[in-house]
């Protein structure tokens, strides 16, 4: 026990308290001052921020040389040196380049030191204000402060920062819609005279609302040589290769210029072996290039991107439509129209509105649409065009797979049978083809949209083959021979577009059935006897007769007559047989012909719905009812004389009228001088013994002809002395031997001087443009100065009169 004692003593429990109560209190005010001091330390103090990588070190990538890029880029780093230019912006189509090309000027104006700071941002389809504000501050070092504050309050502080930055370039890629600088915290360029804002876009229309002004600046797809350059790059060597290099030339045409496709797909098909090549320009010709990696993911999408932002399910359709039509084809807007009206796309113009309120809506969907950059400016005026990958786009992503649009669309003369037709297809679209047996009967209850065009071949269509399709709307089948409609045409009940162009057609008298029918192109086509179907009376509902270029066509008497409700009608190169008013005046001079044309006067019952009334020949002015008034027509060309004027020039005129007179006296009242209101284009001539002119109504004129009239003394006589033709371009003057006066002011009680025969303001904007044409007669003007002239002919800027 004491041996214990000697080696474990009892410890000092009240020592050892004493002592760890001592040190508690050293540790606690030691922790306190470290603490206190702590607090002093900021992050500015306590280290230096990593100083952000430079933008060439970001977009590390070598990008290839294209000199369309490069001409883009050095116009925009040329704008950033200017102190006038505040807000740029590039537009274009998803996967076109347009982030590839801002980096590189990014990375360019970097180097030249021309801003003390370059900011970049994705703003995306659904902007976030906070996400922005933080890959601002990322790149400026800067803290905008926890989760808890405000937009508002980490705006001030990004505001304040880039304010006392000095020159700052702001880029904001994939721009939307109109952004809120001041939200985010961007100074304004307007007042804050060292930030300049560079933005993409795909719609040119935000460049717009971004103010933009005249710095905008379009990028477009790839020429081929360029393509085939950025894809040679992409795919390596491989392409080098004999059995490759011709196939590679192909695949690369088909990406049609879009920077993106070409990358996905060279990348895609880098190092393959010929088998896998060919296959790839397989399904890329086959608008489903659905097994190359990357296509849907990333080119696809991008695209569908642009799809879904579409306002409205119209325009979607309408946007749809283009796929129709063959790969590379430009496409005619009066088709996509005439196709849409069918469908409905343009009933939100109004309830029961007119054909001209859905041609404005559609050219409302054009503009959107081009300004989305998902349609192209055709060749032609009047024209558009789908780039080949939108197109494969619509086909294979949107209308092969949804439910509400379901597309086959197949094109090429060795199309000599019918493909397999699913039931849940709802436009179907074989172009270019040679079949020439249509089968009994398709099993398409949801089919809307059949367009089928030949190579001018025969068809016979079976008897059955439209009893399944009662919902179609629109049904156009060109250039073939049909020699007999068959009775199931009649069952089409909801159809409502029908064009039979460029074809030769029998025995139709079926389509009388089609009660629904709005919209009737025959254009081009040639018919039984050359007789207009009778039957075509009965359409009762039809607004659109297009019946152009309808070579040695004759109207029978009746059939315009019950189109009461006709907005628009087409008659180029087609009927002018136009029979006189009176039924005893006929069978005397046509003795021996029973059966009687159609007459103007059939048109009184459309007179007050026809809009359009374009081609119109009229052989002899006498056949024009003085009592015939167009209240609604704005867009026509009526030519009544023996010649008929075929030009270009005169089919592009949105309000032509050729009259000749032939010594006949039309009276102020007359039908023929309401039009003459409406005109911008006026061709008068032989106008017998009348000696004066007198239309000071005519303001609207850009084109004025007065030819081959032996008494005519004075043009235009203005009572009060005003300007009547402000608008006046062209003025031609020939073969009037007496002629004395132009302009003439008659009965003025101010004294008479030499004046112009335009205002001011008129004569000053169109100095360079306006032209008199005086041809081969004595010229004399009692109010104006004289002109000189030679014997033959003389021409002269409207500026020196």
């Amino acid at each position: 026990m004491d041996e214990f004692s000697d080696e474990v003593r009892c410890l000092d429990l009240k020592s050892r308290f004493r002592m760890s109560k001592k040190a508690y209190k050293m540790k606690m005010n030691n922790v306190d001052k470290l603490q206190t001091k702590g607090e002093k330390f900021t992050e500015d103090n306590v280290s230096c921020t990593a100083t952000p990588p430079p933008y060439s070190a970001i977009f590390s990538g070598d990008a290839v040389p294209l000199g369309s890029r490069d001409s883009i880029m050095e116009k925009i780093l040329e704008a950033l040196k200017k102190d006038d230019v505040k807000v740029l912006g590039l537009y274009g189509m998803g996967g076109v380049g347009k982030t590839t090309l801002i980096q590189e000027v990014a990375k360019r104006a970097e180097a030249m030191n021309l801003f003390d700071e370059i900011l970049m941002a994705v703003v995306s389809q659904d902007p976030s204000i906070r996400k922005i504000q933080d890959q601002f501050a990322s790149k400026l070092g800067l803290s905008l402060g926890d989760d808890k504050e405000s937009d508002t309050v980490r705006a001030g502080r990004l505001h304040e920062k880039l304010d006392k930055t000095g020159k700052v370039l702001v880029i904001l890629d994939d721009l939307w819609k109109h952004l809120d600088l001041q939200a985010v915290g961007i100074p304004s360029p307007d007042k804050h005279k060292c930030c300049k804002i560079v933005m993409t876009t795909r719609e040119k229309d935000v460049c717009d609302q971004m103010d933009c002004k005249n710095n905008t600046f379009s990028v477009v797809v790839l020429s081929e040589e360029e393509g085939w350059h950025l894809f040679k790059k992409m795919a390596g060597d491989c392409v080098t290769s004999a059995e490759v290099e011709p196939v590679a030339i192909e695949v690369a045409k088909e990406c049609d210029g879009l920077p993106l496709a070409i990358v996905v797909v060279a990348r895609a098909l880098k190092d393959k072996n010929p088998t896998r090549w060919k296959d790839a320009l397989r399904q890329l010709r086959a608008s489903a290039p659905t097994n190359i990696k990357g296509m849907h993911k990333d080119v696809f999408s991008r695209l569908q991107l642009s799809y879904d932002y579409l306002d409205g399910e119209e325009i979607k359709q309408f946007f749809l439509l283009s796929s129709l039509f063959p790969e590379d084809n430009v496409i005619p807007i009066e088709w996509q129209k005439r196709y849409g009206m069918g469908l409905g796309l343009f009933h939100q113009a109004g309830l029961g509105g007119t054909i001209q309120e859905a041609r404005e809506k559609a050219d409302s969907f054009i503009d959107i649409l081009k300004s989305a950059c998902l349609l192209l400016d055709g060749d032609e005026d009047g024209t558009i065009r789908v780039h080949d990958v939108v197109r494969d786009f619509c086909v294979s992503a949107i209308a092969s797979k949804g439910q509400q649009h379901v597309f086959l669309v197949k094109s090429g003369w060795e199309l000599t049978e019918w493909p397999q037709i699913d039931c849940y297809y709802t436009a179907v679209s074989l172009d270019c083809n040679n079949i020439k047996q249509f089968p009994r009967g398709l099993n398409c209850p949801k089919l809307k949209c059949l367009l089928f065009t030949g190579i001018r071949q025969e068809v016979n269509i079976a008897d059955s083959f439209f009893e399944t399709m009662k919902e179609l709307e629109v049904l156009d089948i060109s250039a073939v021979h049909i020699p007999l409609f068959p009775p199931s045409l009649g069952l089409l009940g909801k159809l409502r577009t029908l064009c039979l162009d460029v074809c030769i057609l029998g025995e139709m008298e079926i389509i009388g059935n089609l009660k629904g029918l709005e919209v009737l192109s025959l254009c081009g086509s040639r018919f039984k006897d050359n007789k207009l179907p009778v039957g075509i009376s009965q359409l009762t509902r039809l607004r659109l007769l297009d019946l152009s270029n309808c070579s040695n066509l004759l109207i029978p008497c009746g059939i315009l007559s019950n189109l009461s409700r006709l907005e628009e009608l087409y008659l180029e190169n087609s009927f002018d047989e136009w029979e006189k008013e009176s039924e005893e005046e006929f069978y005397i001079q046509n003795r021996g012909r029973r059966e009687r044309y159609a007459s103007l006067s059939e048109l009184k019952s459309s007179s007050h719905s026809l809009t359009t009334l374009k081609g119109m020949h009229v052989k002899d002015v006498r056949l024009f009812p003085k009592d015939l008034f167009f209240s609604k027509l704005t867009t026509f060309q009526i030519q009544i004389s023996d010649d008929l004027v075929d030009n270009e020039n005169y089919s592009r005129l949105k309000a032509g009228l050729k009259v000749e007179f032939k010594g006949s006296s039309i009276a102020k009242d007359h039908g023929i001088c309401s039009l003459m209101k409406r005109g911008d284009y006026l061709q008068l001539s032989q106008m017998g013994n009348m000696k004066r002119i007198l239309y000071d109504f005519v303001r609207d004129l850009k084109t004025l002809v007065v030819e081959k009239s032996d008494n005519i003394e004075e043009i235009i006589i203005s009572e009060e002395g005003e300007a009547v033709f402000p608008q006046l371009k062209f003025l031609v003057l020939s073969r009037l031997p007496k002629l004395a006066r132009f302009c003439n002011v008659r009965q003025s009680r101010k004294p008479v001087q030499s004046q112009s025969l335009f205002t001011d303001e008129v004569s000053s904007k169109w100095h360079s443009f306006i032209t008199i044409y005086v041809l081969q007669f004595s010229f004399s003007i009692s109010t104006f100065k004289p002109i000189k002239r030679n014997s033959n002919c003389m021409s002269q800027n409207i500026g020196n009169l």
